[in-house]
């Protein structure tokens, strides 16, 4: 079945030359460089990505990689590990990543854009003298960004136990953004004011609002990114139909099934536990269809920068959901089900053409 990766992030510009330590940082959210040199290589996770490319020597593997085609290299391994669209995450993209239009035109299957709130927000910083105006050029950016779905990242910034702020605490917040020379938005009152923002547009868009939660950046706090903070998102009937697509999730997967089957509007995914977590997160997902429906599931890598990372988690992804799906159905059911994991959960869910 041709997946539709619902959540992953941009290539790298090739050609380059891949270092053996950039390999590793791929597969590991640690960014001390001690930890790749000396300890990533001994991670679970790290030697089964490398016997999935083919090699247990990460020597072996830059070889083969430098030698081939660096197009025919990234397209056929996108091709092997059996995506068929990409919904793409421009928001973290480190500078040597292709822009939109050059990843359209070199990487050949079909994609959509994502918009990322909080760095749209930060370029607006400079124009926008009270938050109320912020506010409101953040939702007429959302508005025209021609996405299919908004984003965001305040698990990275802030704490996902999300409130309505003040008024008064959110002028105080916003005047201090207004005086740092980069604007990075952060702290609860300004992130929390824009998820609800966001939100509100997205039930008035009918797009779908993507969130940050589990493991995925060094930077947040972990203990603050548990998805059951989110629930004023579901239970404010201010934003009755808003289709909520929770991402990553690990450790807190068992927390977002329970989400996924409590509320209509509530998915989840388990991207980037792949390969991260190793057997772990077969595990993971399995424990999660305890509760989530497989109708609530979807299929995603968070893939960036390499394709190896795209292939070692699609093949992961794949193997543990047959594994748990054949555990629990028969194999026509299985199938069924396994179909609407990688494809007809994230169709419906960002309405994409039927051929996506």
């Amino acid at each position: 079945m041709r997946a539709i990766d619902h959540h992953c992030h941009p290539l790298r510009r090739w050609p380059f030359e891949l270092t053996a330590l950039e390999l590793r940082a791929c597969f590991t959210e640690a960014l001390d460089p001690r930890v790749l040199r000396d300890h990533v290589p001994a991670t679970a996770a790290y030697r089964d990505a490398l016997r999935r490319l083919g090699a247990d020597h990460e020597e072996t593997i830059l070889a083969a990689r430098a030698a081939a085609d660096p197009g025919e290299y990234a397209n056929g391994l996108l091709e092997r590990c059996g995506t068929g669209c990409l919904l793409l995450d421009f928001g973290f993209q480190p500078a040597e990543s292709w822009s939109p239009e050059e990843h359209r035109r070199e990487v050949h299957l079909p994609q959509y854009e994502i918009v990322r709130v909080e760095p749209l927000a930060e370029r607006l910083v400079a124009d926008c003298a009270t938050p109320g105006d912020w506010i409101a050029a953040v939702r007429e950016g959302l508005r025209s960004s021609g996405a299919v779905a908004v984003k965001t990242i305040a698990a990275y910034r802030a704490s996902l136990r999300l409130r309505r702020p003040a008024p008064s605490e959110l002028r105080r917040d916003y005047a201090e953004l207004r005086r740092q020379r980069r604007p990075r938005v952060a702290g609860n009152a300004l992130c929390h004011a824009l998820v609800f923002a966001a939100a509100e547009e997205c039930v008035r868009a009918g797009l779908p609002l993507q969130v940050h939660c589990g493991l995925g950046d060094p930077d947040e706090d972990l203990a603050e990114a548990n998805p059951l903070g989110l629930r004023r998102l579901f239970t404010d009937p201010g934003l009755d139909g808003l289709r909520v697509a929770l991402l990553h999730c690990y450790p807190y997967h068992r927390e977002a099934a329970y989400l996924c089957a409590m509320f209509p509007g509530v998915y989840m995914d388990l991207s980037l536990a792949f390969p991260l977590a190793g057997a772990d997160a077969g595990r993971a997902l399995r424990e999660a269809l305890g509760l989530c429906p497989w109708t609530k599931l979807l299929y995603a890598t968070d893939a960036s920068r390499i394709p190896e990372l795209y292939f070692v988690a699609a093949q992961l992804e794949r193997e543990a959901l047959a594994g748990a799906l054949a555990e629990i159905l028969d194999f026509g059911a299985a199938m069924a089900a396994g179909r609407q994991v990688l494809v007809e959960n994230a169709r419906a869910l960002y309405r994409l053409p039927a051929d996506s």
